[in-house]
């Protein structure tokens, strides 16, 4: 009797244990979820703010043209009064013409001088009167699109703030529930070890219990900005030829291009912060080049989800290496741009 009371015991705690770190563990990918989906959305923001931006400066040149013709309506009042005064007969020209040509020839070139004139202020006046339409059309747009600006701004400013006290949840979270304990443990084995990210890579494979289906991999950018070096073409330091280089235009966070399990987040020798991303297809990411890690070895990602921060003050560049089954393969071979 005892013996039974014992073990239904045990089974009684492993089965509230259990029960524990799956309800721990969903609620953390919900969390995990919930990041994403703020960052894709801070992503979008950003880019419609871009979009927007280009949109205020054109309309900013717009401005600066149509005051140009407005400003040039002296030009066009020295012209209309010499035309009204009818002082041509009196001018340099006039005085020319009439002592080379006969009275009807004067006359009639002098009615050739006055409809060029009359035309020029024809075509002024006409532009003059337009660019004040013009004018009006440009600063009602300009003012619609620098308050949908200010919107999006205070939008994204929301989303960030959002997105900084869901990450600290995730990260709360993530300290009570490590999907895979022995891999911080690999981690700091092979830092001390590996000679170089070759070594890196292999020793801190996690180990495949068994074969799983096979699902597609979907990709993604780590960052949206643009690319200073392509794969294979760093000249300058070969270790960094063999992915793409980002420059960092402004601060931001750097999001996992895969889902899978992160295997290394740590330093490692001229890489400075590095993060390794494996999943199960046979896919190695490797990112180097952050100002911070947020997140630790042995975690599970979601694609998208923010595993670490760029700065742009500090002038960092992200490297990004993706392999397959060991192989170094081009990321944008594989990526989709959001």
């Amino acid at each position: 009797m005892k013996f039974l009371i014992i073990f239904l015991f045990i089974f009684l705690s492993q089965f509230s244990e259990s029960h524990s770190k799956n309800k721990l563990e969903k609620n953390l990918n919900s969390l995990k979820k919930q990041t994403v989906e703020i960052h894709n959305n801070i992503i979008s923001n950003n880019k419609e703010l871009k979009i927007i931006k280009l949109d205020i400066d054109r309309n900013r040149q717009k401005q600066i043209i149509y005051l140009r013709y407005i400003k040039d309506k002296e030009v066009l009042g020295q012209r209309l009064f010499f035309l009204l005064q009818e002082k041509l007969y009196v001018s340099e020209v006039s005085r020319i013409l009439k002592g080379m040509q006969s009275s009807s020839d004067y006359s009639i070139s002098k009615q050739i001088i006055r409809g060029f004139f009359f035309n020029q202020v024809k075509v002024g006046i006409d532009n003059y009167f337009q660019s004040f339409e013009n004018l009006k059309v440009v600063n009602k747009d300009l003012e619609n699109k620098l308050s949908s600006y200010k919107e999006k701004k205070k939008k994204l400013s929301t989303e960030l703030k959002n997105l900084e006290k869901k990450i600290l949840q995730v990260s709360l979270l993530q300290k009570k529930f490590i999907a895979n304990p022995a891999a911080k443990k690999r981690e700091q084995k092979v830092k001390k070890s590996a000679k170089n990210i070759n070594e890196l890579v292999k020793g801190v494979k996690v180990p495949k219990l068994k074969k799983k289906q096979t699902i597609t991999t979907r990709f993604q950018m780590p960052l949206q900005t643009s690319i200073v070096s392509e794969f294979g073409q760093n000249k300058t330091n070969k270790i960094f030829k063999n992915g793409v280089i980002f420059e960092i235009s402004e601060d931001s966070f750097v999001a996992s291009p895969f889902d899978g399990i992160i295997v290394f987040a740590n330093k490692f020798k001229s890489y400075g912060n590095l993060v390794i991303i494996e999943n199960d297809n046979g896919y190695f990411c490797i990112l180097a080049g952050m100002e911070n890690i947020i997140i630790s070895s042995g975690n599970k990602v979601f694609k998208g989800e923010p595993i670490a921060r760029v700065s742009k003050k500090l002038k960092n560049k992200l490297y990004f290496e993706l392999r397959k089954n060991g192989k170094i393969i081009n990321p944008k071979s594989k990526v989709e741009i959001l």
